[in-house]
Formats: structure tokens, sequence, C-alpha cells
């Protein structure tokens, strides 16, 4: 085994990662310059290995082998472990061994075995395995000063040296530390059998007496304790059956509770039922508001709306059907050009010719214009179709704007629109009088902003997803407290008003409102309103908004609030109003091609019949020239008559243009009614919609209120035998805890195994749960009832009795006692000391043993330091002559002392004799003596050559070389003779300040 691999992260000097690698199994040299880090390399193996103290390492704490540039250090060697025969046991099967040891900025240490963390125990086993000890048996490690502590070594320093060569050195510190602790274990046994002399038997003695005074009065104790099983066994027996009569009684008793609370729940059950019928309900506001709503309903179908339709249409028809006088036109062209002839005759023109000609210019203008009119096809058109389809055309900005407007009203209303919203409380009430306002406002107050949902999950969902804090009654668990009906008319011959017969709601949320508003009465006068407040203990308020609370709170005020409130039906209608809307839209994008062919059939209608009036005018004018040319007239009177005709055609004209502005107010009035009838219409329907809704209602409040009137008689029969029942079952309880508690009172005074064994399985379930309602715990149920005859039963007292007398009698004997515990003691101890002497013996037996041990081992101890004695002779001069020939050297031993000696041409007394790097020689040659004794797998030298010549240093190497064939040296040198024979060489340089290694060989 060699070392393979050196890798070194941040220890000491060098602060990046280096790594020595492909060392050779032979001989490896680190060179390098002083400083540089070469001894460095060496106490990281040291370090990796645990071979070498901190301050050996040169530190003076763990702290300072990691850099200083560093928080950790790790140092790693890969060691080859390809020769199985010499490999470390438990290693075979590794070709490779990676011993690793880190410190970490805690400062702590680790240690690693092929990367696994592992004990520093375990690494010393591996060491000693691989004959690896530490750097003070000269075993593997020389470093520097091991020369010169050799040459100061005296007698027995040699003698201890030869210990630690043959390995016997570790056994005889071993010993003398065993020998010093069996000295300390004679004398401690030696006071603890002096203090059992002197003061632990004498006491004894006297305890031995006092137990054989207790034995003679035992059989007293043994009767007397027999006598007391006894009682204990009859009292339990009687207990038992007491205990087992007790219990059955409780049963039944339980039983008869069971069954008169079946009675009574019964009973309360139905009282819950009769109470749950809902008071009398105030029916009059309904019957009002279905009055309300048929008045309505005759007043929309009085208006007799399309009678009145039907009217103004015929009335337009008629309209339509005037034409404007034409006439007019004509006559206003025949007077112009009676003008325009007098005034040529009267000029003297040619009059005639002027008009011929104008004529032909007529005539010209209407040809042209006629052929225009011929050239427009005629096309069928309907103003009627067109109206209709432009009454379905609909703007984006007017859906959008009311799109605004829906989610202006959505932002004002703190719910979402879902199945089970019913709305805020404010929206779901209808006042039926404003004067009420004030009152109603005060008394909800902010629970008007409560909303309302059909159950607690719905209620759940609103709370779980609204952004903003919102309170709801869900109408599921909402449970309303009614009063009596005596009292409800006292409160209502003195004036007071129920606050829900003042509001108007739909049956749906009843419960709500009724939660929000029931039992609180409104008064115009507060004076009464304060009385009956405080002797029915019922909420009042005025009409004003002043609060009288029976607890003898009065709050009032003005009240702020707002009657404008959003409904969600205000939202509701305009969504359908956007939706009808839309559905118009959709149906005009379907009829757009029919909508634009008549915009452009319309426009050619207009422009046919343009022309054709234009034909008409044109015509006028011809016929009116021609009459001129052809009849000699006289112009004044014809002009005359013109003029008269048109005053005649002025005044019919002015009445149609008043037919025609008849006509405008008579399409306006068409389609105020047209859109009046559909309003009325759909009133008509939700008024139909309300009279069923509100019939309903009433007969439904008809039959709660007839069952209410018939359920009081029978309230008062059940509340009489409910008060009876509450006392009888009261007893029966009392009765029942009773019993339980001596039951209980008994059962502590009897074992709890005895109880056990008379328990039975089971008990009725009836029973169970009834006894567990009350409080009783089943288990005491499930004791069985004992058969004993009486005549048993009086035997076992008059047994009691005897037992009673005897253990008196027994009572009044003297006896001598003794404690226990030191009649315990007594006994261990004596098993103590006999164990204890048992232990001398064995102790005794033990040393004998040890003794012939020892002396076995210093007579084998003494065999292997002869052994390592005559092989330090004859390798001690063989080394010596590498570095001066014909030398020798021996260590000599006399009467236990031994002395070096060494020849350089004589034999010298003393070692002074010889020059000092003889004696470095010397006392290498003594190391590699040593060495040669049990080779070890490495060995790593730190400049063991610095006292030495250049000349010396070639021998060292030789030495090596041929001396140690089978083991690897990493030697650190600065001498060129020492690191030449090496295989390979490593040089430590500074690069940057810091240190690095390269191989140069």
């Amino acid at each position: 085994m060699f070392i393979k691999e050196i890798i070194l992260d941040g220890f000491k000097c060098y602060e990046e990662k280096v790594t020595m690698a492909n060392l050779d199994k032979s001989f490896n040299a680190i060179t390098g310059m002083n400083g540089s880090g070469k001894s460095n390399v060496l106490d990281g193996i040291l370090f990796a290995l645990g071979l070498e103290s901190t301050k050996a390492l040169r530190a003076s704490n763990i702290g300072e082998l990691v850099n200083t540039n560093r928080r950790e250090c790790r140092v790693s060697l890969v060691l080859c472990n390809r020769e199985k025969s010499r490999s470390p046991p438990g290693y075979e099967h590794y070709d490779e061994i990676c011993v690793s040891r880190t410190i970490d900025p805690e400062g702590r240490t680790k240690c690693y075995i092929n990367n696994h963390l592992c004990s520093f125990s375990t690494l010393s086993k591996l060491c000693v395995s691989m004959g690896l000890g530490s750097r003070g048996t000269f075993s593997s490690i020389v470093m520097q000063g091991h020369i010169t502590k050799v040459l100061s070594m005296k007698s027995s320093d040699l003698r201890e040296l030869i210990e630690e060569t043959a390995g016997t050195r570790s056994y005889e510190k071993e010993k003398e530390r065993a020998m010093a602790m069996i000295e300390k274990k004679e004398e401690r046994l030696k006071d603890v059998q002096e203090m059992l002399k002197r003061r632990i038997s004498p006491f004894y003695d006297k305890l031995r007496q006092e137990r054989t005074r207790f034995l003679e009065t035992r059989d007293l104790h043994e009767k007397k304790r027999e006598l007391e099983h006894r009682e204990r066994e009859i009292r339990k027996r009687l207990a038992l059956h007491e205990i087992g009569e007790e219990v059955d009684t409780l049963g039944k008793c339980l039983k008869n509770y069971a069954a008169e609370m079946k009675s009574l729940e019964a009973i309360e059950k139905r009282i819950e039922e009769i109470s749950g019928i809902k008071e009398e309900v105030d029916v009059v506001w309904i019957k009002t508001s279905i009055d309300g709503e048929r008045l309505r309903l005759d007043e929309l179908k009085s208006k007799n709306l399309e009678e009145e339709l039907r009217l103004k249409k015929e009335e337009m028809d008629v309209i339509k059907n005037l034409k404007p006088n034409l006439e007019l036109d004509k006559l206003a062209e025949r007077e112009r050009l009676l003008v325009e002839s007098l005034r040529r005759i009267d000029s003297g023109e040619n009059d005639v010719l002027k008009k011929i000609e104008e004529i032909t210019s007529l005539k010209f203008q209407r040809s042209r214009v006629e052929f225009e009119f011929n050239s427009i096809p005629e096309v069928g058109f309907s103003q009627e179709r067109l109206d209709e389809i432009e009454k379905l055309k609909v703007s984006e900005d007017e859906i959008e704007e009311l799109r605004k407007k829906a989610r202006m009203l959505r932002s004002k209303i703190s719910y979402p629109f879902v199945e089970g919203v019913f709305g805020t409380v404010e929206e779901n009430i209808e006042i039926c009088n404003r004067k009420y306002l004030e009152a109603v406002y005060t008394v909800m107050g902010q629970r008007s902003k409560y909303v309302i949902t059909s159950d607690e999950k719905v209620g759940g969902f609103l709370v779980s997803t609204m952004e903003r804090s919102v309170s709801v009654i869900p109408l599921s668990k909402i449970r309303v407290f009614y009063l009596s009906p005596n009292v409800l008319r006292e409160i209502e011959s003195k004036g007071g008003v129920s606050m829900v017969s003042l509001l108007k709601f739909d049956s749906n949320v009843r419960k709500a409102i009724e939660f929000v508003f029931n039992n609180f009465f409104v008064f115009e006068s507060k004076e009464m309103a304060r009385k009956v407040c405080f002797e029915q203990k019922v909420m009042c308020v005025t009409v004003d908004g002043t609060v009288y609370d029976p607890k003898g709170t009065l709050s009032g005020g003005k009240t702020n609030f707002r009657v404008n409130t959003v409904r969600r039906k205000d939202v509701e209608d305009i969504e359908r109003a956007i939706e009808s809307l839309e559905a118009n839209k959709r149906r005009f994008d379907g009829v757009k091609q029919e909508y634009n062919g008549l915009l452009r059939s319309k426009t050619l209608h207009e422009r046919r019949e343009k022309l054709k009036e234009e034909m008409e005018s044109l015509d006028t004018r011809i016929s009116i020239l021609s009459d001129l040319c052809e009849n000699g007239m006289n112009i004044k009177e014809e002009l005359r008559a013109v003029r008269e005709k048109m005053v005649e055609g002025m005044r019919e004209k002015n009445e149609v243009d008043g037919l025609m502005e008849r006509r405008k107010k008579l399409e306006n009035r068409i389609k105020e009614i047209e859109s009046e009838i559909l309003s009325s219409k759909e009133e008509i329907r939700m008024c139909e919609e309300r009279i069923l809704s509100y019939e309903k209602m009433l007969g439904k409040h008809n039959i709660e209120n007839d069952s209410r009137r018939m359920s009081e008689k029978e309230m008062d029969g059940l509340e009489a035998k409910h008060r009876d029942l509450i006392r009888s079952t009261g007893k029966l309880h009392n009765r029942a805890m009773k019993i339980y508690n001596d039951v209980e009172r008994k059962l502590k005074q009897v074992p709890q195994n005895d109880v056990e064994q008379e328990r039975v399985c089971m008990v009725d379930e009836e029973v169970h749960k009834i006894a567990e309602s009350v409080g009783i715990s089943p288990r005491c149920l499930l004791i069985r009832k004992q058969c004993m005859a009486e005549e048993e039963k009086n035997g076992l007292k008059r047994e009691l009795e005897m037992i009673t007398n005897e253990m008196e009698r027994l009572r009044c004997m003297k006896r001598s006692t003794m404690d226990p515990a030191n009649f315990d003691l007594l006994e261990r101890n004596e098993l103590m000391i006999e164990e204890l002497k048992e232990k001398i013996d064995k102790l005794e037996k033990d040393r004998f043993a040890i003794g012939q041990s020892i002396s076995r081992f210093d007579d084998l101890g003494y065999k292997e330091n002869l052994k390592a004695f005559k092989h330090i002779n004859g390798r001690l001069g063989r080394f010596l002559r590498y570095f001066i020939p014909g030398s020798d050297a021996r260590i000599d031993e006399k009467n236990g002392e031994y002395a070096l000696k060494v020849k350089v041409g004589s034999w010298k007394e003393s070692l002074n004799e010889l020059s000092g790097g003889q004696r470095s020689l010397v006392a290498l040659c003594l190391i590699f003596s040593m060495l040669t004794y049990r080779p070890s797998s490495f060995y790593i030298f730190d400049e063991i050559d610095s006292a030495l010549d250049l000349s010396y240093t070639q021998g060292i190497g030789e030495i090596i070389k041929k001396e140690f064939d089978s083991a690897q040296f990493i030697v650190v040198s600065l001498k060129s003779g020492m690191f030449d024979n090496a295989n390979n060489i490593f040089k430590v340089y500074l690069q940057d300040g810091k240190s690095r290694i390269c191989r140069i060989k």
C-alpha cells in the first residue's frame, strides 16, 4: 500500500486546491525554496491521518491550520490498495482508499474514509493496521529535530527506544496503568472490609434479633389476614347485592322517566307546532291592495285607448286623401302670363310671336322631362313598410347609454343577481302611507341594507365572495316570535298599529320582513307609546321616529335616509329594455337589405313624382299660352277673373295647410296612443298578476288564521298537562340521581376488579340513552342483580359479626413488629454481603491469573526486546558504513544499562569524541535500523539531511533504494544529492503569493 495522490485545499499556505498526483510507490522527493511550504505537505499528510497534534503541526489551535483567506480546509490522501496481502482488514475489496479530513468554519474537524463520515478512532485503527504510529515512536515519520533528539538520549531513553521498536513499550505503559488501578482497588477493598467489620455488622446483628422476634408472631398475623380477607369478601358480597338491587331500582326509575319524557317531548312538540303557527295575520292591507289593483285595472280598461286610436286613424285616412290645390299654381302662372301679355301690348310688342316661341320652348322642355320620367322605371313602394322597419332601427349609442345606466345602477346594488337572492330589506317593502316613512326607516336602520337570501348556503356564498362587507338574512334560518292574540288586541285597542301591517311586500320574503319589523308598534301619541311599551314589554315607535324600548332605552332625533332607493326591479327593467332594443337591432339587421331597397325605391318614387308635377306644370303653361294665342280674349277681364279665383284658391290652400298640421299632430298622437296601449297592456298584465298573488296570499292567510284560532283552545289544555309532566319528571330525575349517587358511593368501597366481574354485556338502548342525557354513567347500569336468599343474607351477617369479635380479640394481643423496610433491608444486604464475599474470592482468583499473565507477557516482551536489540545492532554498523567506510556501531547492554558505541578508526567511549556530522550520521543510522525492524507502508522524512554535507546525502538515497525496496518514501530536502535519487521530484514554489506544486521529474 502506498500514497497515490495528495490533495491540499485551503490547508496552511495552500489557499487554492493543489494536487500531487501519481506519486511513485518507492521514492518521492519534495524540494523548493525556504518558506515555500514544503513541510506543509508533510503536515497535511499527518493531519489527514490523525498522526500528529496541533502543536506538532506548528499551530497554536486548529483554526490556524486553515488558510487565512479561506473559512475551511480539506486534505485528502488517495492510497493504492491493489496489493491485497498487505491490505488493512475490512478493506480488501477496495482498490483505492481515500482518507480525508476537514475543518469547517466553526473549527470542527471531520474524518472521512472513501467519502463516508467516520470517527477518529476508526481512522486511528486504519493507521495502526497499516503500520503507522505517532511521530514520537519513529515508526514511519522522521521530522526535523529527531536527529538532535536521538543524540541526546540517555540509557533509559535507549531502552525505551528499543522497546518502542519491538512494540512492547505501549504494553509496558498499559501494564503500569493497570497495576496502579489494581492497587487502588485493593486499598478500596480493604476499606470496605474494615467498614463491614466495625460499623455495618453490629447493626445487622441487631436487625437479625428483631427479625427472629417478628417471625414468632407471624402466625397471629396470618390468622388476622385470613379473617380480614373473609371480612372483605362478606362485605363485598353484601355490598354488591345492595348495589344490584339499587341498580335494578334505578333502571326502573329511568324507564319511567324515559316514558314521561317521551310524553313531555310529544306535548312540547305539539306546543311548538301550535306556537309555530303564525300569529293571526292582518289581511286588511292585502284586501286594500287587491281593491287598489282592481281600481287601477278598471281605470286602465276604462281609458278605451283602442277606440281612440281607431278614430284617429280614420281621421288620418280622411286627411291623407286630401290633396293640395294644384289649380292655385296654374292660376298664378296664368296671372303671370296675362300680366306679361298686358305689358307687351302696352309697350306695342308683338305678343303672339313671343307666346309662340315660349310655347315651342316649353314643349321642348316638356319632352325632355317626359323622356327622363319615362326612363325611370315605376317601382312598388310602401311607405307603411318603410315606417315599420324604421321603428326597428336602433342606434348603438342608445343601447350603450342604457348599458351605462344599468351598470351605474348595478354598482349601487351591493349583491349579485343570482338565484336565491331577493335583494335588500329596503327594496322589498313599500310603505302604504308616507306619514309612517320616518318611523319605518328609524326601526329599519342599518338593517335596510341586509340582503335577503333563500337559505344559509346562498348567504354564505355572498359573504365569502363579496369584496365589500355584507350582512344577510337567510329565510331558512329565521325564527319569528309572535305575540299572543290577546296582547295584540290590547295594543290595537290603545291605538297601536303593527308596523308589518303598514308595509306591502312579497309573500316570499315575509319571514325576513317580520324578522326586522315584527313586534314593533306605531303610535300617534308619545305618551301612549311609552305606556304600552312598559306595560306590554314591546317595542313602540312614534310617527316622528322616537323609539321606546322596554329595557329602558329611549332613542329619537332626525333620521337621515334616502327614499329614492335603487331597486333590483329598476335594473331588470332597463336590462329588459336593452334586450328589446338588441332584439330590434337584430331584426333590423335581418331586414337591412330590404330597408336599403325601400330607401332606393323611395328616392326613385319621389323623383318620378317630382318629374310628374313638373310635366303637369309645363302642360298648364302650354295650355294657358295656347289659349292666349287662339282666343281673342279680353286680357283685363281674364286677369280680373283669374285673380278672383286665386283669392278663392288661397283660402282653400290655407285650409289644406291647416289639415296638414292636423295630420302631423294626429301622427304624433297615434304614436303616443300606440305606446300607451303597449304600456297599458303590460300594466294590466302586471296588475292581474299582483291581484292573483294577493288573492293566493289572502287565501293562505285565512287558512292560517282559522288554524290559529282552533289551536288556541288546544293550547290551554296542553300547557296544564305540560306543567304536571315537568313536575313528575323532575321528581323522577331527583330520585334517579339520588340512587345513582348512592351506587357510586358504594362502588368506591368495592374493588374495581370485583365490580367488573359483576357487569353484564349490554343494557337496554333506550335506558342507555336516557341515562347519558341526565348525566348518569351507563357503566353502573351494567351491574347485574345478585340472587341471594334471605336466609343466606342473614347467615353472612352473623358470620361478619363473629369475625368482627375475633378481630377485636386479636387486636388486644401484644405482638412484636418490625419495620418492613428494615426486614427488606436485612434480606437485601445479606444477599449483598454474600455477593460481596463471592466477588472478593473472584477478585483474588483474577488477581492471581493477572499476575500469571503479566509474567508470561513479560517473558514474551523480553524476548521481543532482545530480538529488536539484536536487529538494531545488526543493521546499525551496516548503515553507518554507507557513509563512513570501515566504521561500525553498536548498542552495549550491561546490568540493564544501555550505551551507544561507535567505531570510526577506533571504538569511541563517547559520542562527544565524534564530530557533529558524524554524530548526526550515527543518529540517522540508528533511526534507519529501527525503521527496518517492522517496515511500514510508507515513510515521511522532513529535511533529515539538513545537518549533513552534500557527500552524505547521496548515501541516504542509496539506503532508501537498496534497503527499503517494498516501502514508499516521501522526502523533503533542499539538497540535490538527496532528491536526485528519487523517482519522482515535486517542486514547491510561490506564484502571486500563493504556494503551488509542480512535477519536475
